[in-house]
């Protein structure tokens, strides 16, 4: 372990670690989430868990979508209108999964359980509950391996989907002119062209991960989780009245953001009249810090809240954290993405190279060898110091946060 590290994250960090991979549904991510409740407890919690059934990995869901699609393009000569329907309710299907939006294929087998872990300092019974409450949030699973992180596929992700996108409108309308008989020998070529486009499709997705398996998941989440415990502590030991601080360790956020919006699903009513804020932590193992004001791989997500703009307004207040900058994130999506579509205030730190990249994403280098720990302290003390700024109400009037 680098030794720049403090000893709590980097304990937190390499304990993680430990553990070749914490694969949501796995016995490792169930392990995982044990010490991560004896973490909870060193710093003066009280550790919960949240049980919930969840696909075994986005893989398998984006094959089930694939499935269908192949199965309405192999009908085209024999059923008109049944190949239409399977392939107009598979695009609709994959328009919404990509966009980060709920559909029936994610009830699709495998199942298995997962579970979100929650730290809850405890108030006296005596005392009013706050109407103020802050989330500080991470996902502790890691991620399947898969090509479609390399960073020379990263780097084009946004334009590789819209790509895809666009083919299967392509499709749709293969599917629309056999219905009508119109141009039968250029559906026939299509029909065979797009049939082997998506099954190599699904080759590439799921070929590293049943060669390679999970990452290790040092940077990608263990920096995350060990940033948020962090600052967690830092927040419980100080007298902050009227202010709830929850810590939320998110399991299943590699199959799409699972734990978050099941934790989101079982707050929203009891939130009611509270002002919450959420601020996600996600890949902080190596390059510079970001504040994520932009998200979203169909339809932009855009991050301008009161956490937001407080960030902004510490970052450039503070000559210590003045080269944090804003920054985007279009390759897959957060945590906060179901939370600022609720319409709370949220927020993720990243950090990214200098071509905005997350080094290592998804790959088996994602090891403790390669986080640097400068970085993980860094977006620690950013953190806290964002909060308490939060709490003291500075800076929320802010304009210039870039759409």
């Amino acid at each position: 372990m680098n030794d720049k590290g403090t000893p709590f994250t980097g304990k937190i960090i390499e304990r993680l670690c430990s553990l070749s991979h914490r694969g949501a549904t796995t016995e490792n991510e169930a392990t995982a989430a044990n010490y991560l409740e004896e973490f909870i407890t060193k710093i003066g919690g009280k550790a919960t868990r949240q049980y919930f059934k969840t696909s075994v990995s986005y893989i398998f869901e984006v094959w089930w979508l694939l499935f269908f699609l192949l199965i309405g393009l192999s009908l085209i000569p024999f059923f008109k209108l049944l190949s239409l329907a399977f392939i107009t309710i598979s695009i609709v299907m994959l328009f919404l999964y990509f966009d980060w939006r709920d559909t029936w294929i994610t009830e699709f087998p495998p199942q298995r359980q997962s579970q979100n872990v929650i730290g809850k300092k405890q108030f006296d019974s005596n005392e009013p509950q706050p109407r103020n409450r802050i989330v500080l949030m991470a996902h502790y699973d890691s991620a399947p391996v898969s090509l479609l992180y390399l960073p020379s596929m990263v780097k084009g992700f946004s334009s590789s989907l819209k790509f895809n996108l666009f083919n299967l409108l392509i499709v749709e309308l293969i599917a629309v002119l056999n219905c009508f008989a119109i141009a039968a020998a250029l559906v026939f070529w299509l029909r065979y062209i797009y049939m082997t486009y998506f099954f190599i499709q699904a080759i590439i997705a799921g070929l590293d991960y049943f060669r390679k398996g999970y990452t290790n998941g040092a940077a990608d989440n263990a920096s995350g989780v060990a940033v948020a415990i962090t600052t967690t502590q830092k927040l419980w030991t100080q007298n902050i009245p009227n202010w709830n601080i929850e810590l939320v360790l998110t399991g299943a956020e590699e199959v799409g953001m699972r734990g978050a919006k099941y934790y989101l699903n079982t707050c929203l009513s009891k939130w009611k009249g509270e002002k919450v804020h959420v601020l996600n932590f996600d890949n902080l193992g190596v390059g510079n810090l970001k504040i994520i004001t932009k998200t979203g791989s169909i339809t932009a997500i855009k991050y301008d809240g009161d956490l937001v703009k407080t960030a902004i307004g510490t970052s450039k207040s503070k000559p210590e954290y003045s080269n944090i900058e804003i920054g985007e994130w279009h390759t897959g999506d957060f945590d906060t993405i179901h939370f600022q579509r609720s319409g709370l205030s949220s927020l993720t730190l990243s950090a990214q190279d200098e071509n905005g990249l997350i080094p290592n994403l998804h790959r088996p280098s994602d090891t403790v060898e390669n986080v640097d720990f400068d970085t993980v302290e860094r977006a620690a003390n950013f953190a806290y110091e964002v909060l308490v700024d939060l709490i003291n109400g500075k800076y929320i009037s802010r304009q210039d946060v870039d759409a």
